[in-house]
């Protein structure tokens, strides 16, 4: 039988990796999105992931045809603003929206919708979450929140055979991300910024992040719980920031 994974933000970027690499071992793969892009190899629910009773309702559909879930990605998110501008509360509500009630309104309407059936839960952060960095504070405010919230919801739902981790990828290269437009602007500058601050001198390759999800899935030790798996080559090892 098809083990089936839930995926938010399954529309693009990072999210759209996972789940192609998901469907490619044969699971079914489930996107909730606020823009779908129709993608046939995955079942698609379109839903505002910030409104709590829209993603409730979304869930109640999955349940219809999906009796259980083997795994939950949160990968839902959004990072806009450059690092010298700005905030207003404005621009925090709308990361917090996007970045952490995403997470916080998947995670309540699983468990509500599914009665705490066993199941792994992944959400991804970033670094950003982890040490001042060059992105907008709002989003490593967001994602330096997940942390926390995944620590303290890890030790709720272990009692229900539940485990939550996190993953905190580093620079993230692939086609058409901010990475990959930085290097089309000025590759020399943008290489010379990653060996500078990152001791293995590369990029973080989405394989590696679904490498890592992976083996959470399928590992037989099912007594990781409520950490973060940091995927940065060292990245965080490092203090400088320019």
């Amino acid at each position: 039988m098809k083990k089936n994974i839930i995926i938010s933000g399954a529309s693009k970027n990072l999210g759209l990796y996972l789940g192609k690499f998901f469907f490619k071992k044969k699971y079914n793969v489930i996107n909730i999105s606020r823009s779908i892009k129709i993608n046939k190899q995955f079942y698609n629910f379109n839903c505002d992931l910030a409104k709590e009773d829209e993603v409730l309702r979304t869930f109640k559909k999955i349940k219809k045809k999906f009796k259980k879930i083997d795994l939950l990605i949160s990968c839902a998110g959004n990072s806009k603003k450059t690092f010298q501008s700005f905030e207003s509360s404005d621009d925090f509500q709308k990361s917090f929206n996007d970045n952490f009630y995403s997470m916080v309104n998947l995670i309540s309407s699983y468990t509500k919708i599914y009665k705490f059936w066993s199941t792994k839960i992944i959400g991804i952060s970033s670094i950003a979450g982890l040490k001042v960095t060059k992105a907008p504070i709002t989003y490593s405010v967001a994602k330096s929140a997940i942390n926390f919230y995944a620590k303290y919801k890890a030790k709720e739902l272990a009692k229900f055979k539940i485990s939550l981790n996190i993953i905190s990828p580093g620079n993230i290269l692939q086609p058409n991300n901010n990475w990959d437009k930085k290097i089309k602007e000025s590759k020399t500058k943008t290489l010379i910024y990653i060996s500078k601050n990152v001791p293995m001198n590369n990029f973080c390759k989405p394989l590696e992040i679904a490498d890592t999800i992976n083996f959470i899935l399928n590992t037989k030790n099912n007594f990781i719980t409520g950490s973060n798996f940091v995927i940065d080559g060292g990245e965080t090892l490092w203090t400088k920031l320019y």
